[in-house]
């Protein structure tokens, strides 16, 4: 049902253009979360250098979108939303859907995915713990009609 009334929400915005090929949900995720073509993943990678990395560390999208975290490397990385940091809106979903951190990546192409449906306008600012130097990031939610 919400891939459905998602997908219809897409159409009337985007009208008969055909989806991003870059935000099209792969095989995994429609197979594993009931994705469709017309859901919209965006990825963030995690990997080490000096310090934990996420690229990109800032990434703006529409309510509705998903998120995915992805480990590029074979060392541990755990994303942890900032809920102190949230506004009030933005915290509130963050704890009600149960996103607000991610189990240990572990392995090399583990993924930790989010889903932004309702998410409320705003920063939701993030750190990234594992091996090295904690790094950071931030997802913006921006007004309907904002980019």
């Amino acid at each position: 049902m919400r891939a459905a009334v998602l997908g219809g929400l897409l159409l009337a915005v985007v009208g008969c253009q055909a989806p991003d090929p870059e935000l099209i949900p792969d095989e995994r995720l429609q197979a594993e979360l009931g994705l469709t073509e017309r859901d919209r993943v965006h990825t963030i990678e995690l990997r080490t250098g000096i310090g934990e990395v996420a690229e990109p560390d800032s990434l703006a999208l529409p309510s509705g979108d998903f998120v995915q975290f992805v480990s590029t490397d074979w060392l541990v990385h755990e994303v942890r939303f900032e809920l102190d940091s949230l506004g009030a809106d933005a915290r509130r979903f963050m704890e009600v859907s149960g996103q607000q951190a991610s189990p240990p990546l572990l392995q090399r192409d583990a993924r930790f995915v989010l889903t932004f449906e309702d998410a409320p306008p705003g920063r939701y600012p993030y750190r990234l713990a594992g091996n090295r130097a904690a790094g950071r990031g931030v997802i913006v939610v921006p007004p309907p009609g904002g980019r």
